[in-house]
Formats: C-alpha cells, structure tokens, sequence
C-alpha cells in the first residue's frame, strides 16, 4: 500500500522543525554578549528558512533562490559566533549549527547537492577556527554532516524516482499513441471494406438475378471489385485512397498487379507511410503492361518494394525500394 501526504502537510512539518532552532536561539538570548546580533543571525535564518521550503513550484529550488539560502547559511554562523562576544557557549546559544544543517538538507532534497555542501563545509571550517578541533564532537557540527548525508540519499531517491515516473508517463503515452493509431487505421480498414462490400452487393444481385450471364463491362467490374476484395485482406497498410485508384487505373489498362503486407509499414508514423504510398501510386503511371507485384516486407532493410516485369523480360520494367 503507498502512502502519500500532501506536500502541504511536509512544508508544515519542515517548517516547524527548522524554527524549533530559531526558538531556542531566541530562548537563550541571555548567553550572548551581543543579543542584537543574535537576533539578527535568527530573523535571517528564519527568512532563508521560509524560502527554502516554500518556493513553488516543483521539487527542484530556484537557483537564485538556493544561493541566497547558501549565503544566510554562510553568514549566520559568523554572527552567532559574534554575539557571543568570546564567552563559553551555554544551552543552546550553538543553535546555529543544527539550524544550519537544516538548511542545507532542504536545499539538498531540493537538488541542490553541491550547494549544500558547500555551506556544511563553510560552518566546519567556521566552527573550527571558532571554537578549535575539540568543538565539533560538542557544537553538534558531525550530526550536521550526517543530517547532510542522509538528505543526499534521500534526494537521490526523489530524483531516481521522478526520472522513473517520467520514462513510465512517456512510455505510456506513446503506447496509448500506438494503440490509438492502430485503432483508427484498424476501423478506416473496417469502413473501407464495408465501403467495398456495399458498392459490390448491387453487382452481386446481378450475378444471382443473371444466372451468372453477365455483359463484358459488368464481368470486368467483377473482376476488379473480387481484387479490390483481395486487396483489403492482404495488402492491410497498403490501403490507401490514392493507392487504390492508380491500382484500379492499372488493372483497367490490363496490368496485373498484387499487394502484399508483410509488415514493412507498421513501425512508420501516417505521414511517412502516406509518402511511400503516394510514390508508389505516382510510380504505377509509367506501367502500361505486365505484372506489378507491391510487398510491404519487415526485416529488409526498406519498407517497400515495387517490382513491374513483363513476360519474356529478364530485367523488370520497374523496381523500387522505399
């Protein structure tokens, strides 16, 4: 079962957990030597704070954005460490450096890595010259790297599973292309053979109202409506306006010709195959005699091949491959 929390909800919770650090700062003004600066080293970490969390939209922050959270981040431990005016640090007056590394973890989770690190290595190298190597098992500055550390891998995670999400929600809508673009070449087939069968029923009823005693045009008409039957069941993707009437046109002038697919044109967009298909139309106009033979075939290296030979020829009128 997945859970899901509203990002309202998240924003409250990081938000009252970042100023849970301002609060004690303020709790513990007493400690400093110089409160106003305090104050101040709050009021911008307050500001930075609100900033990082509620910038709308998407997970990643602005990159304006995340500098000036950067350049609080930079600041604050300076002014903390200011205010204290050289006295030993009680309570919570180093309040600085979780409130710090909270900073850096948003920015982190919100794609911000380098960024982030780099403020972590400003508040080391702060805090050292402050206080000495002993303070940083004391001031709180290793649980901030780790703090630092776990929002890198949680940010990873984010970033690997948006990226996912992404690829399923392309993947999907090209799937939904394909099987939409299937459909309605699959239902313009349908209509195009129902088209046919209901052009041929009348000649049908002649054929069974005749006996079979048909005039020559009528016989011609059969035989041209019987492959046009033939070429909606096997030619498939070859179906096309065009393509049917310059066929029609050379069957009329005598010219056999047979569609045949194999596939060849399955993988191509509607545009690319009604260029084929119309070259292949235009091509059938210099054909005056003999057999045509139109393969759509797969695995070939080409889509389609066109191929006019006459019999008693050894080399073919026409042959094309597209």
């Amino acid at each position: 079962m997945n859970i899901r929390l509203p990002r309202f909800a998240l924003s409250a919770f990081t938000l009252a957990f970042g100023f849970y650090h301002a609060v004690l700062g303020l709790l513990n003004l007493t400690g400093y030597g110089q409160p106003n600066l305090a104050n101040l080293a709050i009021a911008l970490y307050s500001l930075a704070l609100v900033l990082a969390v509620a910038s709308y939209p998407g997970l990643k922050l602005r990159d304006g954005i995340a500098w000036f959270v950067v350049t609080i981040a930079i600041l604050v431990p300076f002014l903390v460490t200011t205010a204290l005016s050289g006295l030993a640090p009680t309570g919570y007056t180093t309040w600085h450096v979780a409130g710090v590394a909270t900073l850096m973890a948003i920015i982190t989770v919100r794609q911000h890595p380098v960024m982030a690190w780099l403020g972590i290595s400003f508040l080391i190298a702060q805090t050292v010259t402050w206080g000495g190597f002993g303070v940083l098992f004391t001031s709180g500055v290793f649980g901030a790297f780790l703090l630092v550390l776990a929002a890198q891998a949680t940010s990873s995670l984010l970033s690997a599973s948006t990226k996912a999400a992404q690829e399923f929600r392309e993947k999907s809508l090209a799937t939904d292309a394909q099987t939409a673009a299937k459909s309605a070449a699959r239902s313009e087939r349908q209509k195009r053979v129902q088209q046919t069968l209901s052009q041929a029923l009348p000649l049908l009823q002649r054929v069974v109202e005749t006996g079979g005693d048909l005039s020559p045009l009528e016989r011609q008409e059969a035989a041209l409506t019987e492959n046009e039957l033939r070429d909606k069941i096997r030619g498939k993707e070859l179906d096309h306006p065009i393509l049917n009437a310059e066929v029609r046109a050379a069957r009329l002038r005598g010219i056999e010709v047979q569609l045949l697919d194999d596939g060849g044109l399955s993988e191509l967009s509607r545009t690319d195959r009604n260029e084929i298909l119309t070259k292949v139309a235009k091509s059938l106009e210099a054909v005056q005699s003999g057999r045509v033979v139109i393969r759509a075939a797969s695995g070939d290296g080409w889509s389609l091949t066109v191929t006019a030979l006459r019999k008693g020829e050894e080399k073919p009128d026409l042959f094309l491959r597209l």
